[in-house]
């Protein structure tokens, strides 16, 4: 039988699921009031992308912090570490783009 950690160890491994849950949410949150601000493609497009991946994977981390359960735990880890490696892909495409179109000024 695997020895269980520490009940605080536990404790703020859910707190910090939850805490990155509440972040992605909110990252969501922001890309659907940027909407608000004027409609145009680029903004119904991160909306849409936004709304394929961080919402589901916020959702995940969020409700396995909260429920604690093993299960629950092991599907927001899998899920933070989904949203780091989407998050390192973003930041690669913008390096990228800024190398690309960058101006002589």
């Amino acid at each position: 039988m695997p020895k269980l950690p520490p009940v605080i160890v536990a404790l703020k491994l859910r707190a910090r699921y939850m805490l990155a849950g509440a972040v992605m949410l909110a990252l969501w949150g922001a890309s659907l009031a940027a909407l608000f601000n004027g409609i145009d493609g680029v903004r119904i497009a991160m909306l849409f992308i936004a709304t394929l991946t961080v919402l589901p994977l916020g959702l995940i981390a969020l409700l396995g912090g909260v429920s604690g359960s093993e299960a629950g735990m092991r599907r927001a880890r899998i899920a933070l570490f989904a949203a780091g490696g989407l998050l390192a892909l973003i930041i690669a495409a913008e390096v990228i783009r800024r190398l690309i179109f960058a101006t002589g000024s």
